[in-house]
């Protein structure tokens, strides 16, 4: 397939490709999730993802969609199921619990059938947000429309430093049960996924998981352009703003270590993104960060990052990736499984 992104954002391939593999995994993992050899058909997935896109406030994402097929013309519960998952995952992810696990196997979902669904519905939501950072970019007007109905996060487990476990609520793969492609793509992801019941359940779908992880990799970790701290701290504020309070906790303490004082990432867990954050830079990107998440169709100001945080459009390029794919991350993290202390696995 024609790269998506660039056909919708209309923005120059130039500054895209700046960060190559960025570009080239956001397209793989379109394909990849719109491919799918699992109980999920092209069709429904298409449908699936035009109407995250609706919720999401992405008329050319739902667009884009609807062109690869029409949607079921007498949609089955089962699909009634997904429809109302992808309005969980969009708008309110963090109220999830395991109740909403249980009505989709109740309306005859595998597992890997909950996973593919989840992946591709919080992926639009990347997209979304990534058309809307690089439409800035290139000077193009926002959609515009009205800004979509997101839920409060909900108030749940408070926010901290401290390091988090996390448990699934889907299924996992028994990693001495998984194929030789589970554990390549384990293997490739993370140096702990074999032991991780988030990777453990997102590697039911390979090709996803695979696309996804080096996505992730090269927006998180590339070298050059913007500062780790500054990643981290975008990361942090749009896992606070979403009520993801594992991806909190993870990123919370990546900006501590790099950053050698702890004070800025303590103030976004306990006060929220509007806390002092001691720079006008960290001010502007946190401000960017949240108005990406919370308004992607609006028109998006970059003149605080260009002036008061001095970045220039590389840098920004690579702001907008990481608030993108947090919008993935976090409602993957909400809606398939829960945080829980490390003191709670072993209580006193």
């Amino acid at each position: 397939m024609s790269d998506v992104i660039d056909a919708i954002a209309g923005t120059p391939a130039d500054l895209r490709t700046y960060r190559d593999k960025a570009y080239v995994h956001t397209q793989g993992a379109h394909d990849a999730l719109l491919t799918g050899t699992d109980g999920l058909p092209r069709a429904e997935r298409a449908a699936l993802a035009a109407h995250a896109a609706e919720l999401d406030g992405a008329e050319a994402l739902a667009t884009h969609y609807r062109g690869l097929g029409p949607a079921p013309a007498q949609p089955s519960a089962r699909f009634a199921a997904l429809r109302r998952h992808a309005e969980l995952l969009v708008l309110t992810p963090s109220t999830a619990g395991p109740k909403d696990i249980a009505a989709l196997t109740e309306a005859g979902l595998s597992a890997p059938d909950v996973v593919a669904a989840s992946q591709l519905i919080a992926f639009v939501t990347y997209q979304a947000r990534l058309v809307a950072g690089l439409r800035a970019l290139g000077g193009l007007p926002a959609e515009g429309g009205e800004v979509p109905a997101y839920g409060v996060a909900s108030e749940g487990r408070p926010f901290t430093l401290d390091a988090l476990e996390w448990d699934a609520w889907v299924e996992t793969v028994d990693v001495d049960r998984a194929t030789p492609e589970q554990l390549a793509v384990l293997e490739e992801s993370l140096p702990t996924a074999k032991t991780s019941p988030y990777y453990l359940a997102l590697v039911h779908d390979v090709a996803a998981l695979r696309e996804r992880s080096r996505l992730y990799n090269a927006i998180m970790y590339a070298p050059r352009g913007l500062d780790r701290r500054d990643r981290e701290i975008a990361a942090l504020a749009v896992s606070r703003v979403n009520g993801c309070v594992y991806c909190a906790s993870v990123h919370a303490r990546r900006f501590a270590q790099l950053n050698k004082d702890a004070g800025p990432a303590r103030a976004i867990l306990d006060a929220g993104p509007d806390a002092e954050l001691g720079t006008a830079r960290r001010r502007a990107v946190a401000d960017f960060a949240v108005r990406l998440t919370r308004e992607p169709g609006r028109p998006l100001d970059l003149t605080a990052l260009r002036t008061d945080a001095g970045l220039d459009d590389t840098e920004i390029l690579d702001l907008v990736h990481v608030v993108a794919v947090f919008a993935w991350a976090n409602r993957l993290m909400l809606t398939l499984g829960e945080p829980r202390s490390t003191a709670e696995e072993h209580p006193a």
